[in-house]
């Protein structure tokens, strides 16, 4: 009998757009996505001194492993420049169809921007941007981009059939203020389909809280202007080099915001007659942005309602929103050029042979990975904001312990258990967006995933880090007023 030898599955290529290199080939591993090496988005902190980033010198944590040095892959092209970070940036990853690369490859394109010109001018080479079976957009302080993509994905549109009131959301870089102080919040909005455009859509965003070692929270210790200042939302208590307790930590709300797009093959009228078409309303000029539906001079004129369709972006598509309080890239939830934003860059090599040999599949299993790498970076920096935490409950009962019935130190008792309070709401949105979440990706499409259930971990991880709040925060902290008011 002859030997049977299995299918080898197509290579992965990866290759810098802007400088038309040669593709990079990657060589594909023979474990599965299940076997590879894990996400390593938990840091190691446990024992080790938690004290901010490394400016300059990386996006870990000290008393943290480094992957980045060793990690398989291609390395970033142009050097990093402190002054090419102010004004935003934008990673674009596109995972190329297999109809438009040669010898059966799979090809990884990506592209760094760091204006609307060099955005604009990728859309403007059609042969380029059509070409994606899926495409990974993280968008990083550049509010520059954030208007040009909500107009390309037709996020805007005042017609609530073919509109989302994610761009209400998105647009907005801080989070809602009452009285002065920030407000925390999450939503998630509903799975939308556009028969017009030929796509189905969802998105959620959420609040979250980001720690910064006191001195840094003004980007490089500037000094913070007062709409800055209010978007703080506590200072926490640490050990200083001689474990003398000390003020150590700024805490402030960054916001998170991620659009997700599934392409359902070409477009076509709905089934029921009674439904118009929001795209040909009466009085609609085309010719003239100005007057049209869509007034966006980013994306020109248009002479009628089917170029302008098709001048959309209606491909497969995941969009990472990020606003972080200093305006540096490294301080979001998903630094750039971290570990994450590498794995996005060879995504396709993690994947089993029969999800890379088919556009939608692959399209479905890399937006779940993708997806999951988010929420993964949000538990990762719940986990680091929680041992900060508890050092500062700790610090919080020796004080108290030391003498019980010294009622001096009831106005800080008071103040951490309204922190706590809305730590603990924070948390509860945070596990219902993620489960919600879950039920609109399902509703989006679940037809295609290997193991039939999107991000399928995490809101079992999200329940774990919900009782951690309850464990580590709120109870030690009912437990000491109670010791208080009994002595």
């Amino acid at each position: 009998m002859a030997n049977y030898r299995r299918p080898s599955a197509p290579e992965v290529t990866v290759n810098d757009v802007e400088n038309d290199d040669e593709p990079q080939t990657i060589a594909r591993p023979i474990h599965s996505r299940y076997s590879s090496r894990p996400l390593d988005t938990y840091p190691d902190v446990h024992g080790h001194e938690l004290r901010g980033y490394k400016r300059g010198g990386g996006t870990d944590f000290k008393g943290q492993r480094r992957h980045n040095a060793y990690s398989a892959g291609v390395p970033w092209r142009e050097k990093i420049d402190c002054n090419s970070w102010k004004g935003g940036r934008v990673l674009l990853v596109d995972y190329v169809g297999k109809e438009h690369t040669e010898n059966g490859r799979r090809k990884i394109v990506a592209q760094e921007f760091w204006n609307l010109e060099g955005l604009k001018k990728f859309y403007a080479k059609t042969d380029r941007s059509k070409e994606a079976a899926l495409r990974v957009i993280h968008v990083q302080n550049a509010s520059w981009a954030t208007r040009f993509l909500l107009h390309k994905f037709n996020i805007n549109h005042h017609d609530d059939l073919v509109g989302t009131d994610f761009g209400k959301w998105a647009k907005y870089e801080r989070p809602q203020r009452r009285a002065g102080k920030p407000v925390l919040n999450g939503k998630t909005f509903k799975t939308q389909r556009d028969p017009w455009r030929g796509i189905n859509r969802t998105a959620f965003g959420v609040d979250y809280l980001k720690q910064y070692e006191r001195g840094e929270e003004g980007g490089g210790n500037q000094r913070l202007d007062q709409d800055q200042a209010a978007v703080k939302m506590m200072e926490l208590n640490c050990y200083d080099e001689n474990d003398i307790p000390t003020y150590g930590y700024d805490v402030f709300v960054q916001r998170l915001s991620v659009y997700i797009q599934k392409n359902e093959g070409p477009p076509q009228d709905p089934d029921d007659p009674n439904i118009l078409n929001p795209y040909m309303r009466t009085g609609t000029d085309y010719s003239d942005p100005r007057k049209g539906s869509q007034p966006d001079p980013m994306n020109g004129s248009f002479k009628d309602m089917k170029s302008f369709l098709q001048n959309l972006d209606n491909g497969n598509t995941v969009i990472v929103f990020e606003h972080s309080h200093t305006a540096l890239p490294q301080d979001t939830l998903i630094p750039a050029r971290g570990e994450i934003e590498n794995r996005w860059r060879r995504l396709a090599f993690y994947l089993p042979r029969e999800d890379a040999m088919d556009d939608d599949r692959l399209a479905a299993e890399c937006m779940d990975l993708v997806l999951s790498d988010v929420f993964k970076s949000l538990a990762a920096a719940w986990d680091r904001y929680l041992y900060i935490c508890g050092t500062h409950v700790g610090i919080l009962e020796d004080k108290i312990y030391e003498s019980p019935a010294d009622e001096s130190r009831a106005p800080e008792l008071w103040t951490n258990s309204s922190l706590w309070l809305k730590v603990e709401k924070l948390i509860t949105i945070h596990t219902a967006t993620v489960k919600e979440m879950q039920l609109q990706l399902e509703d989006l499409d679940d037809s295609v995933l290997e193991h039939g259930e999107w991000i399928r971990s995490m809101p079992a991880e999200f329940d774990k880090i919900a009782n951690n709040v309850q464990e580590d925060l709120v109870k030690p902290t009912q437990n000491l007023n109670d010791l208080m008011y009994k002595s």
